[in-house]
């Protein structure tokens, strides 16, 4: 389900890929033996990272040539040698930190406020949000789409769904659908209907309980 972030992993197959920032949910098909090992970039820093514009892998799932300035091959073959993911998840975390090393990915930094606003409040206008960071509308939406990959709009939409999941999660007992929409921030309770629909492909009752997002924000108090 979308969650605004950039995957970089390597599959049971030796393959490096790049999973990018999703608009809406898609299924991922695996067998037993995989044993993903990888990274998870927040919104905003894959483009720095990785050395392309987000939008460039927007919805789609594609082998990558190369993962920070580090040959593919070269990554896939060290992780494939380790045994355990302990020891995979350890040795990705040496190639990428002897990488930072010597380069150091540059953020746009505007960007990357705007993104915690819209974490912090999803429905901030595309308006407000330029004003804060100081960028005209304009030139906020063309940097969110090399940085994150779409637009702020659609952003604020992905972090309050995942808000919603970050509520249903931390429910215990049957959730009160009426409640949790107000809470997590739509208009009423069709609103959060359509938007689950429209970005899990399924209704909210139809959510696993055990699903929480991924952008790491607390639900809010």
């Amino acid at each position: 389900m979308p969650d605004g972030c950039v995957d970089v992993f390597v599959t049971a197959d030796g393959n490096v890929m790049i999973s990018g920032p999703a608009n809406t949910f898609y299924d991922m098909p695996t067998c037993n033996q995989d044993v993903l090992a990888g990274l998870r970039l927040s919104p905003g820093a894959a483009a720095a990272v990785i050395g392309s514009p987000a939008s460039e892998f927007t919805n789609v799932r594609v082998p990558l040539d190369s993962a920070f300035g580090i040959a593919g091959h070269r990554m896939a073959d060290r992780l494939l040698e380790a045994v355990t993911p302990t020891r995979r998840m350890s040795l990705l975390g040496d190639l990428v930190l002897d990488y930072f090393a010597t380069v150091e990915p540059v953020l746009d930094q505007p960007v990357v406020r705007a993104v915690s606003v819209l974490r912090s409040d999803p429905d901030t206008p595309v308006s407000a949000l330029a004003v804060e960071v100081g960028l005209s509308e304009r030139q906020l939406r063309r940097r969110f789409e090399v940085a994150v990959g779409y637009g702020p709009k659609r952003l604020g939409r992905v972090f309050r769904f995942q808000r919603l999941l970050d509520l249903i999660h931390a429910s215990h007992d049957v959730p009160r659908w009426s409640q949790l929409a107000i809470t997590a921030g739509y208009a009423d309770q069709s609103h959060m209907i359509n938007e689950c629909v429209a970005l899990a492909g399924r209704p909210p009752t139809t959510l696993p309980v055990s699903v929480s997002s991924n952008t790491g924000a607390a639900p809010p108090s």
